[in-house]
């Protein structure tokens, strides 16, 4: 499992991310959650800071591949490392 942690000054909220990423792919919070088997709602908790993601291995790799990200991208957002000029 992942949990979201704290980001240093400068750099984007996995939220900030989650938002700005789905919007590039132009897929909808709906069509996020029913890719990850979960509620609309939970999207929108993540994206305005509401809720805590807690992602399996599957569940990332399904977010990944509908954002159009890696791995590793996924992992530097959740962990606060991805600053705007990326």
């Amino acid at each position: 499992m992942v949990r979201f942690l704290k980001t240093s000054v400068g750099k984007l909220t996995f939220q900030q991310w989650l938002k700005l990423q789905r919007g590039i792919a132009g897929v909808s919070q709906a069509q996020i959650a029913e890719n990850l088997g979960v509620k609309p709602q939970t999207v929108g908790n993540w994206e305005g800071g509401r809720s805590v993601p807690s992602l399996d291995p599957d569940q990332m790799w399904k977010l990944c591949d509908q954002l159009g990200v890696t791995l590793e991208t996924l992992a530097k957002a959740f962990r606060g490392e991805i600053s705007v000029d990326e």
